[in-house]
């Protein structure tokens, strides 16, 4: 008997996508309020060894066939290594550490700079150029970071939200990295030796994890644990990799803007979180300044890509 293969009208494919890559978006921003969680119950060292065992496994499991060693000069190496502590082991534990006393909706906030902070890094190590609009935009952003500290008498910006800083700048530094080693390595490469360098890095440091939390928490807690990891950072990733260029990037890039509202909407459901009014206002005010910078740099990309 004959398999039917019906294929969608190419318009009609496009339309199915968005949701698809939103679905990711939700996931990304629901991180947030499952980081909160999970600092509530692991120290934020042993959440990030566990979670980086189970996203190597799954990522090794599903994407080693495709994998080959790749035959690159020593300093290629160097950055590969240096992408996976920075972008990798770093990145994740001072998330999961400014998580422990930072405000998950400020943490969104704050990482939604990333992409301007990104473009800021690439003047030195690319050379390229910022205008005028662009450097309006990163203020409009900053102030509505600003913003959303305010509590209605005084700013508040403690430890966490530090912490969550070098979140940012670390995610940051790992995109500008990723460009200079795509020039040499493919994305499959890249995805699973720095993954694989950022937990060896952490392992050393096995004697801190804190086993007596571990011990303390239930099941439910260790597969909240791991599964969340394995879907945050493994299957959405791979979705989106596939998804996103079906769309284009200054199409996707605006979904990716949702993020902090679903860490909002996550904080008031699950949380039980009241969300002020100064963060729904930084949270317009970043997105719009994020747009605002990158918005013609990124449209040009997108029109690359359908070419």
């Amino acid at each position: 008997m004959n398999r039917l293969n019906i294929k969608l009208p190419p318009n009609i494919a496009v339309l199915l996508t968005y949701p698809i890559l939103l679905l990711c978006v939700i996931i990304w921003g629901s991180n947030f309020i499952i980081g909160k969680i999970l600092v509530d119950h692991f120290d934020p060292y042993s959440i990030t060894l566990i979670r980086l065992i189970a996203i190597n496994l799954f990522l090794w499991i599903f994407a080693s066939r495709y994998f080959t060693v790749p035959k690159v000069p020593p300093k290629v190496w160097s950055v590969i290594v240096i992408s996976g502590i920075i972008g990798i082991a770093l990145n994740q534990y001072t998330f999961f550490l400014g998580l422990v006393t930072a405000n998950p909706v400020t943490s969104a906030l704050i990482l939604a700079l990333a992409p301007i902070m990104t473009a800021i890094f690439t003047l030195f190590v690319f050379s390229e150029r910022r205008g005028v609009k662009f450097w309006l935009g990163a203020l409009l952003a900053l102030s509505g970071v600003v913003l959303s500290t305010f509590d209605g008498s005084a700013v508040f910006f403690g430890i966490g939200e530090s912490v969550i800083i070098l979140t940012m700048l670390t995610f940051a530094i790992f995109m500008v990295l990723i460009q200079w080693l795509s020039k040499y390595i493919n994305a499959i490469q890249i995805t699973l030796l720095t993954n694989i360098f950022g937990l060896i890095l952490l392992i050393p440091f096995l004697p801190a994890a804190d086993y007596g939390r571990m011990a303390e928490a239930g099941a439910p807690l260790w597969l909240l644990l791991i599964i969340s990891g394995i879907i945050v950072h493994g299957i959405s990733n791979m979705i989106w990799n596939r998804e996103m260029p079906k769309v284009g990037a200054a199409n996707a890039s605006l979904l990716m803007n949702m993020e902090p509202f679903v860490a909002m909407l996550g904080a008031a459901l699950v949380l039980g979180s009241t969300i002020r009014i100064t963060e729904i206002t930084g949270a317009v005010l970043i997105i719009a300044g994020v747009t605002l910078s990158l918005y013609r740099k990124r449209q040009k990309q997108s029109k690359e890509i359908y070419e």
